[in-house]
């Protein structure tokens, strides 16, 4: 290889130092608070849901951990992964959420699949089975963008009900899983603690 013509007064620049073989840059440990809205179904929708989970973990072998009824829920919008609640987020989203009527919107799964990071989901190929949920997404959204956050338009609805290392393709349910959600709730997932915190409720009066 010829050698480099360099101009008098500039050094040559540094070479570049050899990779170590065998290291992986070390993963960067999750943020302790996750925010999103989602909607929940009421406790007798969620207790059949999750039976039907135990009963797909089961039929299908996969060995895998069933999300208890308290925790099921559709997740609407995801505002970020934050060190500490952020306050000022946390207000925005709550005026949204007050300024947009929450009403109860009739939901049908009739299909189940696995999804990102293991997650075994029920969801929908009849789009009527969901649109009242995405109408009322699009006015969630608006209302997101309305007080300044930049809502994301990409949207899947679906229920995740089992995490397991076993995947499935998208299969018929034996029944349409039917629900009805009541009540649009802003939650503080506490990352690796399994826990649900919910900072907000609209409408207010509906029960946990």
């Amino acid at each position: 290889m010829s050698a480099q013509l360099l101009l008098p007064g500039i050094d040559p620049p540094p070479r570049h130092l050899p990779r170590p073989r065998g290291t992986k840059a070390p993963r960067k440990a999750p943020l302790p608070h996750s925010l999103f809205f989602a909607l929940l179904p009421d406790t007798q929708d969620a207790a059949t849901i999750a039976a039907l989970g135990e009963r797909m973990n089961s039929q299908h072998a996969l060995k895998g951990t069933v999300v208890e009824a308290q925790r099921l829920h559709v997740t609407l919008f995801d505002l970020g992964d934050h060190d500490q609640v952020p306050a000022d987020k946390v207000a925005q989203a709550s005026s949204a959420a007050a300024a947009v009527r929450v009403p109860a919107l009739d939901v049908v799964f009739e299909r189940s699949m696995s999804y990102a990071k293991g997650a075994l989901v029920l969801c929908a190929d009849d789009e009527a089975n969901v649109a009242a949920l995405r109408e009322f997404r699009q006015r969630l959204g608006e209302a997101l963008a309305d007080v300044g956050l930049k809502p994301s338009r990409a949207f899947t609805p679906h229920m995740t009900v089992a995490y397991a290392r076993r995947k499935l393709e998208k299969h018929a349910l034996e029944a349409p899983a039917r629900w009805t959600a009541h009540s649009l709730v802003l939650i503080d997932s506490h990352v690796g603690e399994g826990v649900h915190e919910v900072l907000g409720r609209w409408p207010a009066e509906v029960a946990a």
